[in-house]
């Protein structure tokens, strides 16, 4: 029963956060264009978490475009993003995706 109550309270959050991390190639897009210095998965840094971003429901089209020519006004209580307009439809693809399994 111990044993359980431990398992319970202290592996299966850890397991559950575990899931939730960002896949290699995605971490890869990330590192590469700075994205973890104003987003975290969960809370809010400068920009919104990964997970509010995940919640808008946007596709690889919409996210390069906003990506590349951000529109403050999406997200009016947050600094506006600085564009990356280097991005590639491939990268914003992979974050898309990721975002899209993301609850």
């Amino acid at each position: 029963m111990r044993t359980l109550f431990f398992t319970i309270l202290f592996i299966a959050p850890a397991l559950f956060i575990q899931a939730q991390t960002m896949p290699d190639a995605v971490k890869k897009v990330s590192d590469k264009y700075a994205c973890g210095s104003c987003h975290l998965l969960d809370k809010r840094l400068v920009g919104p978490s990964w997970k509010e971003l995940a919640r808008k429901k946007y596709s690889a089209k919409t996210m390069l475009k906003l990506i590349r020519e951000p529109q403050p006004g999406n997200w009016p209580n947050y600094p506006p993003m600085a564009p990356i307009p280097n991005m590639t439809s491939g990268e914003a693809k992979l974050i898309a995706d990721w975002l899209s399994k993301l609850n």
